[in-house]
Protein backbone atom coordinates (compact mmCIF):
# COMPACT_ATOMS: atom_id res chain seq x y z
CA UNK A 1 0.00 0.00 0.00
CA UNK A 2 1.40 3.28 -0.78
CA UNK A 3 1.87 6.27 1.69
CA UNK A 4 -1.36 8.10 -0.12
CA UNK A 5 -3.27 4.69 -0.07
CA UNK A 6 -2.79 4.43 3.99
CA UNK A 7 -3.79 8.33 4.01
CA UNK A 8 -6.62 7.85 2.35
CA UNK A 9 -7.41 4.85 4.57
CA UNK A 10 -6.73 6.68 7.26
CA UNK A 11 -9.03 9.64 6.57
CA UNK A 12 -12.20 7.18 5.27
CA UNK A 13 -11.33 5.86 9.04
CA UNK A 14 -11.87 9.54 10.56
CA UNK A 15 -14.83 10.52 8.39
CA UNK A 16 -16.66 6.63 9.52
CA UNK A 17 -15.80 7.18 12.86
CA UNK A 18 -15.55 11.37 14.25
CA UNK A 19 -18.78 12.52 14.83
CA UNK A 20 -19.49 15.77 11.38
CA UNK A 21 -18.98 18.45 14.32
CA UNK A 22 -15.60 16.90 15.81
CA UNK A 23 -14.00 15.90 12.07
CA UNK A 24 -12.51 19.19 11.53
CA UNK A 25 -10.68 19.94 15.09
CA UNK A 26 -9.65 16.26 14.26
CA UNK A 27 -8.57 16.28 11.10
CA UNK A 28 -6.72 19.79 11.43
CA UNK A 29 -4.78 18.01 14.45
CA UNK A 30 -3.29 15.72 11.99
CA UNK A 31 0.39 16.45 10.00
CA UNK A 32 -0.65 19.01 7.63
CA UNK A 33 -3.94 20.11 9.28
CA UNK A 34 -6.73 20.60 6.80
CA UNK A 35 -4.78 21.66 3.86
CA UNK A 36 -3.29 18.45 3.51
CA UNK A 37 -6.15 16.45 3.75
CA UNK A 38 -8.28 18.48 1.30
CA UNK A 39 -4.78 18.00 -1.08
CA UNK A 40 -5.39 14.15 -0.74
CA UNK A 41 -9.11 14.76 -1.28
CA UNK A 42 -8.70 16.05 -4.46
CA UNK A 43 -5.78 13.86 -5.17
CA UNK A 44 -7.93 11.21 -4.83
CA UNK A 45 -10.63 12.75 -6.78
CA UNK A 46 -8.24 13.53 -9.97
CA UNK A 47 -7.55 10.21 -9.88
CA UNK A 48 -11.15 8.65 -10.32
CA UNK A 49 -11.28 10.96 -13.66
CA UNK A 50 -12.43 8.94 -16.56
CA UNK A 51 -11.19 10.32 -19.99
CA UNK A 52 -13.59 8.17 -22.08
CA UNK A 53 -16.70 9.60 -20.34
CA UNK A 54 -15.63 13.50 -20.39
CA UNK A 55 -14.38 13.23 -24.34
CA UNK A 56 -14.49 16.23 -26.14
CA UNK A 57 -16.15 18.27 -22.93
CA UNK A 58 -14.33 20.33 -20.55
CA UNK A 59 -14.75 22.57 -17.32
CA UNK A 60 -13.62 23.98 -14.50
CA UNK A 61 -15.35 22.90 -10.67
CA UNK A 62 -14.61 25.71 -8.26
CA UNK A 63 -14.87 24.22 -5.05
CA UNK A 64 -15.47 27.29 -1.96
CA UNK A 65 -14.70 25.06 1.06
CA UNK A 66 -15.85 26.88 4.75
CA UNK A 67 -13.81 26.10 7.59
CA UNK A 68 -13.14 27.37 11.05
CA UNK A 69 -9.85 28.53 9.35
CA UNK A 70 -11.59 30.44 7.07
CA UNK A 71 -12.92 29.73 3.37
CA UNK A 72 -10.35 26.63 1.96
CA UNK A 73 -10.19 27.54 -2.21
CA UNK A 74 -9.66 24.42 -4.39
CA UNK A 75 -10.61 23.50 -8.19
CA UNK A 76 -10.71 21.07 -10.54
CA UNK A 77 -9.75 21.92 -14.47
CA UNK A 78 -11.16 19.48 -17.09
CA UNK A 79 -10.06 19.73 -20.72
CA UNK A 80 -8.48 17.35 -23.48
CA UNK A 81 -8.99 14.49 -21.98
CA UNK A 82 -6.87 15.32 -19.00
CA UNK A 83 -7.73 16.47 -15.59
CA UNK A 84 -6.06 18.27 -12.54
CA UNK A 85 -5.95 20.27 -9.78
CA UNK A 86 -4.98 23.26 -8.19
CA UNK A 87 -5.04 25.53 -4.94
CA UNK A 88 -6.93 28.50 -5.02
CA UNK A 89 -9.52 30.29 -7.10
CA UNK A 90 -9.43 29.91 -11.06
CA UNK A 91 -10.40 32.86 -12.70
CA UNK A 92 -13.59 31.33 -14.76
CA UNK A 93 -15.04 28.54 -12.86
CA UNK A 94 -18.38 27.10 -14.84
CA UNK A 95 -19.58 26.28 -11.39
CA UNK A 96 -19.35 26.52 -7.94
CA UNK A 97 -19.51 24.12 -5.45
CA UNK A 98 -20.29 25.53 -1.71
CA UNK A 99 -19.80 23.27 1.48
CA UNK A 100 -18.55 23.00 4.60
CA UNK A 101 -15.11 21.08 5.38
CA UNK A 102 -16.50 17.94 7.33
CA UNK A 103 -19.14 17.19 4.27
CA UNK A 104 -16.40 17.68 1.59
CA UNK A 105 -14.58 15.17 3.15
CA UNK A 106 -17.87 12.82 3.43
CA UNK A 107 -18.18 13.47 0.01
CA UNK A 108 -14.20 13.24 -1.16
CA UNK A 109 -13.90 9.51 0.90
CA UNK A 110 -16.99 8.77 -1.02
CA UNK A 111 -18.94 8.39 1.83
CA UNK A 112 -21.65 11.43 1.22
CA UNK A 113 -22.83 11.03 -2.33
CA UNK A 114 -23.11 14.43 -4.43
CA UNK A 115 -26.38 14.24 -5.05
CA UNK A 116 -27.56 13.53 -1.56
CA UNK A 117 -25.80 16.29 -0.18
CA UNK A 118 -27.53 18.74 -2.89
CA UNK A 119 -30.61 17.61 -1.96
CA UNK A 120 -29.95 17.77 1.68
CA UNK A 121 -28.77 21.47 1.79
CA UNK A 122 -25.09 20.76 2.59
CA UNK A 123 -24.07 21.78 -1.09
CA UNK A 124 -24.87 25.04 -2.93
CA UNK A 125 -24.61 25.63 -6.74
CA UNK A 126 -23.63 28.42 -8.25
CA UNK A 127 -23.20 28.54 -12.16
CA UNK A 128 -24.15 26.04 -14.52
CA UNK A 129 -26.72 23.53 -13.29
CA UNK A 130 -25.38 20.58 -15.71
CA UNK A 131 -22.06 21.14 -14.75
CA UNK A 132 -22.74 20.38 -11.45
CA UNK A 133 -23.94 16.58 -12.81
CA UNK A 134 -20.92 16.40 -14.53
CA UNK A 135 -18.46 15.49 -11.36
CA UNK A 136 -20.75 12.16 -11.26
CA UNK A 137 -20.52 11.52 -14.81
CA UNK A 138 -16.89 12.02 -15.36
CA UNK A 139 -15.19 10.52 -12.13
CA UNK A 140 -15.62 6.85 -11.03
CA UNK A 141 -16.41 7.03 -7.81
CA UNK A 142 -16.15 4.13 -5.96
CA UNK A 143 -19.73 2.60 -4.53
CA UNK A 144 -20.85 4.45 -0.96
Amino acid sequence: MSVQQEQVTELIELVESVPPKQLEASVAEREGGLDAALTLVFELLVSEFNPAKAAGQKGVFQFDIASTEGQKLHYVHVENGACRTDKGRHESPDITIGIKFPDMMAMGVGKLPGAKAFLTGKLKLRGSPLMGTKLGEWFDHPEV
